[in-house]
């Protein structure tokens, strides 16, 4: 056994906590990844710190917050980064993912060796001209229509499902190959450690072609078109019937991706290795599935882009750790919960303080080492506040627009704020007795918003956002004078 410790992440991609069935999900089955939460520890305010996909990433591998100054971009090939830390540290690296943004965003080029399942979302590998682009839907605002997209070009939906044709069986779908190449990594490398391997799947991120006996189980009497992929739009578009059938689909997409996950995490048992792993199970960011009238996780229309509110369906991450005992980490025991707020930069500086690794000092991580949280100094929480926010156009801008439409949260209260050019009345929700957010209290309670945003403007001083953006987002524009 190697005195350093193995790290496997496991990522899924839009996976919603609330649909761990753990978590209390009605009917949603997730008895894999239900196990795996049974033997980690659980963080119930993860929250996203950079959205989407990319920005997300570069805050889990950077150790930093891109939504003040970064963005969606190519990972910085200077970047002092987990991988790249591992490496240095003695570790042998490797990447597998069906998130082909990784590919095209060079988050490969840190690893030693690296792995792709191509062919979701609009991703095409191969040509296919011999058959036309089918569309799924007669009524193009049922499904995603990109910003510029005339309807006559086919929607993403309809290039998955024309890349994907002959996809139709459980051991077809990328997230089944996916796990298959993760097991046969720890097959050939579970006497070989330190290793450290990403899985990044892009299940169940949309859109969702799992087998028809998956979303029978939840949907058995459907007969109309797939509801594969959300419209990012209004809920309003979409018949009672067919939101059902997107809710559907969805679900069997997460219990497609905790079956996979599963035969991971029974290969790393099965070799022996969770006495000396730390095994991380995480997704990037949530997705509504109706919920607050809405579809989607931003608004993408032929005419419009912007960035939805971060309520809970959108803002919170699975955040799960099994941490190996000899690691002294007396409070990540099983089944342990841990409600403080923490972030995707946290991950950093967490997985190098349990490898007994220290970054060069002239490198300026912004995430917290939750090995204080984890060995049961509940005393001092990881950060004050937790600020959620978005970056990258929108319609009324030409470039990328930082932390747009920001939420702020010390782990009761949440603020969430809505900024120009579309303005619109903050709201406080006290999320200890209202969890999902359901009733504005900014009227009663107007002092705890003023609070969490002069934190928020303190928090992105500290980041050198930029001016534009902080004028922006002054108490004058927000509506918190």
């Amino acid at each position: 056994m190697s005195d350093q410790p193995n790290v496997i992440v496991l990522v899924a991609d839009t996976f919603r906590p609330d649909h761990l069935g753990i978590n209390g999900h009605p009917y949603c089955r997730t008895p894999e990844l239900d196990a795996f939460v049974r033997r980690g520890a659980t963080f119930d305010q993860a929250m996203v710190s950079s959205f989407p996909t990319i920005p997300m990433r570069t805050d889990w591998f950077t150790g930093r917050f891109g939504h003040p100054r970064h963005g969606w971009k190519p990972l910085d090939p200077q970047a002092f980064t987990l991988p790249k830390a591992l490496a240095l540290g003695g570790y042998t690296t490797q990447l597998l993912a069906s998130t082909t943004h990784l590919l095209r965003n060079d988050f490969w080029k840190p690893f030693h060796h690296f792995d792709f399942s191509r062919g979701l979302e609009g991703d095409a590998p191969f040509a296919r001209g011999n058959e036309p682009v089918r569309k799924l839907h007669a009524n193009r605002r049922k499904t995603r229509m990109e910003f510029g997209r005339t309807d006559d070009k086919p929607a993403l939906c309809d290039i998955a499902a024309h890349v994907g044709h002959r996809v139709r069986y459980e051991d077809e779908h990328h997230s089944s190959e996916l796990a298959t190449r993760a097991c046969r990594f720890i097959e050939d490398n579970w006497k070989a450690g330190p290793f450290f391997l990403w899985v990044d799947s892009f299940d169940p991120h949309e859109p969702w072609f799992p087998p028809e006996h998956l979303w029978r189980a939840y949907d058995p009497d459907y007969s109309g078109e797939p509801m594969c992929h959300p419209n990012y739009s209004k809920a309003s578009h979409y018949e009672a019937h067919e939101l059902k059938n997107m809710q559907a689909r969805y679900a069997a997409t997460c219990t497609l991706v905790s079956k996979q996950f599963g035969r991971i995490l029974r290969t790393v048992e099965d070799a022996g290795l969770f006495e000396n792993t730390i095994v991380v199970f995480m997704s990037d960011h949530g997705m509504s599935l109706g919920e607050r009238g809405v579809t989607g996780k931003t608004i993408i229309q032929p005419d419009e882009l912007d960035h939805l509110a971060f309520h809970p369906e959108i803002g919170r991450l699975c955040w799960t750790m099994h941490v190996p005992e000899r690691l002294g980490c007396k409070a990540a025991h099983p089944g342990a919960r841990f409600a403080q707020p923490i972030q995707a930069p946290d991950l950093l500086p967490t997985v190098l303080d349990l490898c007994g690794l220290k970054p060069p000092s002239s490198v300026d991580l912004e995430g917290c080492s939750l090995v204080p949280l984890l060995k049961g100094q509940t005393d001092a929480p990881p950060r004050a506040i937790s600020v959620t926010a978005g970056t990258g156009r929108i319609s009324s801008a030409d470039g990328t627009t930082f932390c747009r439409r920001p939420t702020v949260t010390d782990g009761r209260w949440t603020l969430h704020l809505s900024e120009p050019p579309k303005p619109a009345p903050a709201k406080l929700y006290d999320t200890a007795a209202d969890p999902l957010q359901a009733r504005d209290v900014l009227r009663e309670h107007r002092s705890e918003a003023v609070r969490l945003h002069r934190g928020m403007l303190e928090f992105l001083r500290g980041k050198v956002a930029e001016p534009a953006t902080l004028e922006r987002l002054s108490a004058a524009n927000i509506g918190l004078e």
